[in-house]
């Protein structure tokens, strides 16, 4: 069994790996950025510039409702940054930080859209979501 498959069983809940944007908010730091993988725990994301360890964040989620482009449910809450690597991206020119987020403060209703938008995507659906929704979430 590889390494990739044994961490997929260990985690207790499940994970999406699609791109879903969503912004994060910190004292000096705005960004919009897209998921790499999402579950009710965290996100993974890639950000032009590293944020530091244990910075909490300000996150807000736009989560599909249906197959529907425009049809979005955001879930917000707050994050702490407990993972940041450097790394490539064929997608971005120049460095890019890979960024593991985890959701230390959400409200259980805020955790529940998560819960049903990852339940309904399933996690073997892989899929570009962010059509028409960057300008909503600035």
């Amino acid at each position: 069994m590889n390494n990739h498959s044994a961490s997929a069983e260990r985690r207790r809940h499940p994970r999406i790996n699609e791109r879903l944007p969503f912004t994060l908010k910190a004292e000096g730091f705005d960004a919009v950025t897209e998921t790499i993988n999402l579950s009710c725990l965290g996100a993974y994301c890639q950000l032009d510039k590293p944020i530091p360890l244990m910075t909490n964040l300000e996150i807000t989620l736009a989560l599909p409702r249906s197959d529907k482009k425009k049809d979005f449910e955001y879930a917000k809450c707050r994050g702490v940054v407990v993972r940041v690597e450097e790394g490539g991206s064929q997608f971005h020119r120049g460095s890019v930080y890979n960024t593991a987020i985890y959701f230390n403060e959400i409200e259980e209703s805020e955790r529940e859209k998560i819960v049903r938008s990852v339940e309904n995507r399933g996690p073997s659906r892989s899929k570009d979501s962010t059509a028409n929704t960057d300008k909503s979430l600035r």
